[in-house]
């Protein structure tokens, strides 16, 4: 097999990181070659990146190669297989041998063929996924909390994630009906790819593959019925409109001066946001400019990284916030979508 080094390395990288630490089976600590595919694997989710040029029989690309490959000199580089399960690499003056393992004995994942499938643009589908994916916590004793809920209905496709201090709603115009539960770790991955064009996504009652021309991406789906979400969004009695960027700015600057745990306190009236963090060292101040009157005074707090978080998943340049009382959440909604968010208040001083 011959190939330029630097396609064969942006491919490794892309995938390697599906490559287990450890593995009851060993060969999954390598990346398998094979049908003109770059294949790596957890089990709960593979990874298929193409690419051109490959030729033969499969054989495996051992972790403890993948530094090597991506240190060698640019250029045209050789990487060919020994029936002993033996690979040896060149690459200008470069030469060397790896043991490797059996092809044979590398796990190939279901193609789901059968069941459901859609399409999809990958911006909007990335794009609604990177605005979600920050409430959707990376580990939990909750299966169901630690997935994105991909859900399908009424002429609109639904994209949730929640954490039980957060939830982060966004949707597009979708006409079907399903609902699928992808691990954080899958929409980690999904989100690095840098995927473009049309994804193809076949879907059944346990698995789903996303398909497009360089990629396929294949994992197992969190089993269970999602949270009711859509009953946490109330219409609140007290709201106004703020600058995005002035209010993330404002707690980016709080935050610098306090512990990473302290609440950020809300105090809003008129068309004022006086926002403030007090610690043991310091008792920080600052004055955000609200667009519109909120009708009657409050005084809130929220933790001020879930905030920050939050603000940041946004891309409009004002939102709309909402209360209700000290003790109901804060409702944040873009101006030109969909996307949505809500934020859980804490208690203060």
């Amino acid at each position: 097999m011959r190939i330029q080094k630097e396609e064969l390395a942006q491919k490794l990288n892309k995938i390697k990181g599906a490559v287990p630490k450890k593995a009851a089976n060993p060969v999954l600590q390598g990346i398998l070659v094979k049908d003109g595919y770059l294949i790596a694997s957890n089990t709960e989710m593979t990874i298929k990146a193409k690419i051109e040029g490959i030729e033969g029989e499969p054989f495996i690309i051992p972790d403890r190669a993948f530094d090597l490959i991506n240190n060698l000199p640019d250029g045209e580089m050789e990487i060919s297989a020994a029936s002993n399960n033996v690979i040896t690499i060149k690459a200008d003056r470069i030469r060397n041998k790896y043991q490797t393992m059996d092809p044979g004995q590398f796990p190939m994942t279901a193609s789901q063929e059968e069941g459901s499938e859609m399409t999809i643009q990958a911006g909007t589908l990335l794009g609604s996924m990177r605005r979600v994916s920050y409430a959707v916590p990376a580990q939990g004793s909750n299966p169901l909390m630690s997935s994105l809920c991909l859900q399908a209905g009424g002429g609109k496709l639904n994209f949730v994630g929640l954490d039980g201090h957060v939830l982060a709603w966004d949707r597009v115009d979708y006409d079907g009906e399903f609902e699928l539960l992808i691990p954080k770790n899958t929409v980690d991955k999904l989100k690095s790819l840098g995927m473009s064009g049309d994804v193809q996504i076949r879907h059944s009652k346990t698995g789903a593959v996303f398909v497009t021309e360089d990629f396929e991406v294949y994992t197992r789906l969190v089993e269970g019925e999602y949270f009711t979400y859509r009953t946490l969004f109330k219409e609140l009695p007290l709201h106004t409109a703020v600058s995005r960027m002035a209010l993330l700015d404002a707690m980016t600057r709080a935050k610098m001066c306090a512990e990473e745990r302290c609440p950020v306190r809300f105090e809003l009236k008129g068309r004022f946001l006086n926002l403030s963090i007090k610690d043991k060292t310091t008792d920080y101040h600052e004055t955000v400019g609200l667009q519109t009157d909120i009708a009657e005074a409050l005084t809130i707090g929220f933790d001020a990284r879930l905030v920050s978080e939050t603000l940041k998943a946004f891309d409009c340049e004002n939102i709309r916030i909402s209360f209700g009382s000290p003790k109901m959440p804060m409702t944040i909604e873009s101006e030109d979508s969909d996307f949505k968010a809500i934020v859980l208040p804490v208690a203060i001083k």
